[in-house]
This record gives structure tokens, C-alpha cells and sequence, in this order.
């Protein structure tokens, strides 16, 4: 393989859920071998919705050997695998077997991806249900596990993330040196629930929580509290930053918010990471407010993207004439590394 330097920051694996219920421990054991052991997508993603057809070769399971095929199409030198259906994970109700899924789901991760190749690296599913258990499954998942940090869901959880309840998570996350990483992808709840398209959800979906969750540690002093802690918003594009940056900004004018740096320094405080995509407009904007260090390209392969379509985000940022050569090379790679704590190969 010829590497060009890019480094994927967001990729995904299609979980089989039988695989994943056989790592499953006592008292969950006769669970093995069953299905629907996750909540089911939210309705959006349901079969009634008429609405939602996917491209050809897109949402394909994708093992370890396919992932590897796809970073050897694109000349990408790794990458960092997300869930599928975990995205719903704030969905579960009971903190014990929040645990057990979370558990299991991280062994098989490891074992089927983690022990093929340096090159899939991954995030931790975190029962935040059971905070004590988070913390715990995140020390196992770094420590045990190799992953380099842990996932957020977006949505579902009962507290917004900046709440006081998740704090042992940040401290954690920052006394071992790993990330944390908020991912959309559950549009129940968000306030357009009756809304008919699966295409109008997603495109509001993804973006909306990731303001809430920045909002939240921001405000709430996450972010103060733990300086050295690294925190991803994933799959949202970058539209969403200004109008935080701007509402933040006017609330800190007209009605005394107390924050300790301005929404800017935030953002430029080398603490968030942003993935974006090739052909957002708001892209180029966001730099201007605060700097290209935040921003990661992110294939989503297997999702929306196929094997066939492998280069085209990449292709999509590689020619912006609206962007600098340095940037796009922060965006296809160095930032990515950096966020992750990966050296360059």
C-alpha cells in the first residue's frame, strides 16, 4: 500500500449480534445465540419508512479483511471503528445490562478487529447508566483492550453529557490519556418525531445533539474542569459550530453567562475535535472562526459509503479551492492523529 498521510477518523462496523452474545457472561449466557438484544433503530430507521433507500453496496458488513481492502483502496493508513447499532446504546433502560452489552461488545471488538492489524483501532462502548461501571469498562477497554478511547451517545442518556453525573468519566478519560468521542445517530426525541422522511431526521438528527453535548461541557465547565481531556463530535458536519459560537457569544453579552474563555478559545484549546465532509460549505467558515485544528475527515464506510465510492470524500476535500494545501492535509490526517493520540506511520 502507498500511504498518502490521510487517516480516517470515523468508520463503523455492522455488528452481528449473534457473534457479540457469545462473548456474553453469566447470568446473560442464555442469551447467547439470540437476536435483538439491542434496542431496535429508532423509527426513522424503520421499515415502514418508504423514504429510506440506501445506495447500492452502501450498509454492507464490513470484516476486518474488508476494512483492510478499503483502507488499501484509499491509501489511508487506518482508521477507528465505531458502532452501528451501539449508537442507540443511551436507549438502554438497565444499568446491568448496559454493562454486560457493553462488556461483550468490547471483547468482540478486540478480537475480531483489533488483533488483525495495527491499523483498526476503536472506541470503547461505556455503560453511562451506571457511571462507576463507565469508568470502569473505559480503565478495561485502554488498559486490557488496546482501544484508545470511549464513545458517547449523542442521545438517549437521562442527563445532558456536561452533567455533574458524568464527570468521573472526563477525569477518567484524562488521567489515562484517551478520548471521548460523541456520536449521532438516535433522532428520537429531538423534536421532529412526527416528521415522515428519514432523509430530513438524518440531516437534523446528527448535528443537534452534538450542540447540545458542546453546549453542555462548555457551560457546565467540562472542559475547565479537565483541561487536558480530548472530546470528538462525530458526524455532524461543522454548520453547527458558528451558530453555537454566535449564540454562546450573544448569551455571554445580553445575559451575564459566565464562561471562563470564550466559545473561540474553545474550540482552538486543542481539547474539541470536529469531523467534517468533503463538500459542506460551512467548512471553509468554521476555519475562519477557529482554525482547522478541529476538523478530521471521516470516511463512514460501511455506512453511505461503498467500496465503489471509496475515494470520494476524500476526493471532495483534495479538490476545495476554497481551502489551504496545509489545511487539507490537517483535515485528511494530522488532525485525526493528534485528536486519537496515534503516531504518524
Amino acid at each position: 500500500m502507498t500511504s498518502n498521510g490521510y487517516f480516517d477518523a470515523d468508520g463503523h462496523v455492522l455488528e452481528p449480534e449473534r457473534e457479540i452474545a457469545a462473548f456474553l457472561r453469566e447470568p446473560y449466557a442464555s442469551f447467547r445465540g439470540g437476536w435483538n438484544i439491542l434496542p431496535h433503530f429508532d423509527r426513522f430507521h424503520g421499515a415502514n419508512q418508504a423514504t429510506n433507500t440506501e445506495h447500492p453496496g452502501t450498509f454492507q458488513p464490513a470484516d476486518a479483511d474488508r476494512w483492510l481492502g478499503f483502507l488499501d483502496k484509499t491509501g489511508t493508513d487506518g482508521t477507528v471503528l465505531y458502532p452501528t447499532r451501539g449508537l442507540f446504546f443511551g436507549r438502554v433502560l438497565f444499568p446491568e445490562w448496559a454493562a454486560e452489552y457493553a462488556h461483550a461488545y468490547n471483547d468482540w471488538l478486540a478480537e475480531k478487529y483489533l488483533r488483525v492489524s495495527p491499523r483498526l483501532n476503536a472506541v470503547a462502548l461505556l455503560p453511562m447508566q451506571d457511571v462507576p461501571s463507565a469508568v470502569a469498562e473505559l480503565r478495561r477497554a485502554v488498559t486490557e483492550l488496546g482501544m484508545i478511547g470511549g464513545m458517547l451517545p449523542s442521545n438517549g442518556l437521562q442527563w445532558h453529557l456536561g452533567a455533574k453525573a458524568y464527570w468521573p468519566v472526563y477525569e477518567a478519560a484524562e488521567e489515562l490519556g484517551c478520548v471521548l468521542a460523541v456520536h449521532g445517530g438516535n433522532y428520537d426525541n429531538l423534536g421532529f418525531d412526527t416528521l415522515a422522511s428519514m432523509p430530513t431526521a438524518r440531516a437534523l438528527g446528527m448535528p443537534i445533539p452534538l450542540v447540545n453535548a458542546a453546549a453542555g461541557m462548555i457551560v457546565d465547565g467540562v472542559l475547565d474542569a479537565y483541561p487536558n481531556v480530548r472530546v470528538g463530535f462525530m458526524e455532524g458536519g461543522t454548520a453547527w459550530i458558528p451558530m453555537l459560537l454566535d449564540r454562546l457569544t450573544r448569551e455571554m453579552e445580553y445575559s451575564g453567562l459566565p464562561l471562563a474563555r470564550t466559545p473561540e478559545e474553545y474550540f482552538r484549546s486543542g481539547q474539541i475535535f470536529v469531523t467534517c465532509e468533503g463538500n459542506e460549505q460551512a467548512l471553509t467558515y468554521s476555519i475562519e472562526r477557529v482554525g482547522p485544528g478541529p476538523f478530521m475527515f471521516a470516511s463512514d464506510f460501511p455506512h453511505e459509503i461503498s467500496i465503489d465510492n471509496a475515494m470520494e470524500e476524500i476526493d471532495e476535500i483534495i479538490g476545495r479551492d476554497d481551502l489551504r494545501e496545509e489545511h487539507k492535509m490537517m483535515i485528511l490526517g494530522e488532525n485525526a492523529r493528534r485528536f486519537y493520540g496515534l503516531a504518524a506511520s
